[in-house]
């Protein structure tokens, strides 16, 4: 913080941060078979004996290389996601139908809100559709476990598996 604020002071310039997001698409994104389904391992713990032994005695042992790589398995990827790409859907129904947590919906587009972002949104993507006749893809984000399987089934090339990467740089700013 000292050496921020005699580097503003001397140059008059303010170090700011700027947040850039990042996206890497995943050709061929795919996932072991059954992965959510591993079951969590407990880590193994020192007896009530070698504990009193001193405080400095961690509780916990160590996984196993072998241990450590499965729990790592188990890992749900959150920073990968789905993109769609609306252009290219066709409304088939197949990410639904294959989805194993059932987080992809299609419903009708007056079912996403009254707001004033949401009627953009569909004025701009609908051009001169009536939008009581439109349908949209809802996804709920909790649910999905980055299996990738809505993005295999898309016939179309709509849905893609995307790594996202978030990153805070410096910038320097003349006042």
């Amino acid at each position: 913080a000292t050496a921020r604020t005699i580097y503003e002071r001397f140059t008059n310039r303010k170090i700011t941060h700027k947040d850039l997001e990042l996206h890497f698409p995943l050709a061929k994104y795919t996932r072991e078979a059954d992965y959510e389904k591993q079951p969590r391992l407990k880590p193994q713990t020192l007896s009530v004996t070698e504990r009193l032994q001193g405080q400095w005695r961690s509780v916990e042992k160590c996984f196993t290389p072998e241990q450590a790589r499965r729990e790592a398995g188990r890992c749900l990827n959150c920073g990968v996601n789905t993109i769609f790409h609306g252009d290219r859907c066709i409304l088939c129904g197949g990410c639904v139908d294959v989805c194993p947590m059932l987080c992809l919906r299609i419903v009708s587009a007056n079912r996403l809100g009254s707001g004033e972002t949401v009627q953009n949104v569909l004025e701009r993507q609908l051009d001169d559709f009536p939008a009581q006749e439109a349908s949209a893809i809802i996804k709920d984000e909790t649910v999905c476990i980055r299996c990738a399987l809505c993005a295999e089934r898309c016939p179309t090339g709509a849905i893609t598996m995307e790594q996202f990467c978030f990153e805070e740089r410096l910038q320097c700013l003349v006042d």
